[in-house]
């Protein structure tokens, strides 16, 4: 079953190589311009901004975006609601469910996919962003050393394997309009969330570096097993939905 979900992966890789060139340029423009966010004009980083700000935009970048980096988001159907209309993804799963495949690989070839997108943007995303820091620093900004940047990327990968693991639901198992309804409705959330935070004092990415300061690997890694869980529960729903929905 994994070497034909596998197959699968690669077949989609080679359907989509231009939104995964797209996506993957675009995750590194998005790890070079949080670098250069938090390193600031002369090094010290948001300087010349407010801590509320300084503490929004690091949020949504993390929170907010970071999840997105599970898809191939520069796809047609992301950038264009009518072409999202058209519902693309589940007219190419009516056509792979009208083949000889299980259902078991039609949903665990989506998760793989969802997870090696994620592989690759997350090490373009934090590749870029720690090159940034380094390059024009010398050093990692204050608040983290080069090993506590590891575990902070792993920490917010875990997340976005959480979060980003409902994309092949939303694609396949939804209506192709949902790709854009969503999104807004994460946004939503997350501003409100943000919102009674920020009235607290809270930044989340600013209480994640303290995480890994006090805690270390042991906050990543129970990341890790949470997203990896939500993988888990992610593909089973999914599964439900694709031999429940009828494509014809």
């Amino acid at each position: 079953m994994f070497k034909e979900a596998v197959w699968l992966v690669k077949k989609e890789y080679q359907y989509q190589w231009l939104a995964f060139i797209g996506t993957f340029i675009a995750s590194i423009v998005l790890g070079g311009i949080v670098g250069l966010m938090l390193t600031g004009p002369s090094g010290s980083g948001f300087q010349d901004f407010s801590v509320f700000l300084h503490r929004f935009l690091l949020d949504l970048f993390f929170v907010g975006i970071a999840p997105s980096l599970a898809t191939f988001f520069m796809a047609k159907p992301y950038l264009s609601f009518q072409n999202a209309r058209q519902n693309p993804y589940g007219k190419r799963m009516a056509v792979l469910r009208s083949l000889p495949v299980p259902i078991s690989v039609l949903s665990l070839s989506r998760i793989l996919l969802m997870l090696s997108t994620l592989v690759i943007m997350s090490l373009a995303f934090y590749g870029m962003m720690g090159t940034v820091l380094y390059g024009y620093m010398g050093r990692l900004f204050d608040t983290l050393t080069l090993g506590e940047y590891v575990i902070f990327g792993f920490f917010w990968f875990g997340f976005a394997m959480m979060v980003g693991g409902m994309n092949p639901y939303i694609e396949y198992g939804m209506k192709g309009t949902m790709l854009h309804v969503l999104p807004y409705l994460y946004m939503a959330l997350f501003v409100v969330v943000e919102v009674i935070f920020m009235l607290n004092g809270i930044g989340m990415v600013e209480k994640s570096f303290e995480l890994i300061k006090g805690v270390g690997w042991p906050a990543a890694l129970i990341s890790l097993v949470i997203g990896v869980l939500c993988c888990f529960g992610w593909n089973r729903l999914l599964k439900t939905r694709l031999e429940n929905r009828d494509y014809l």
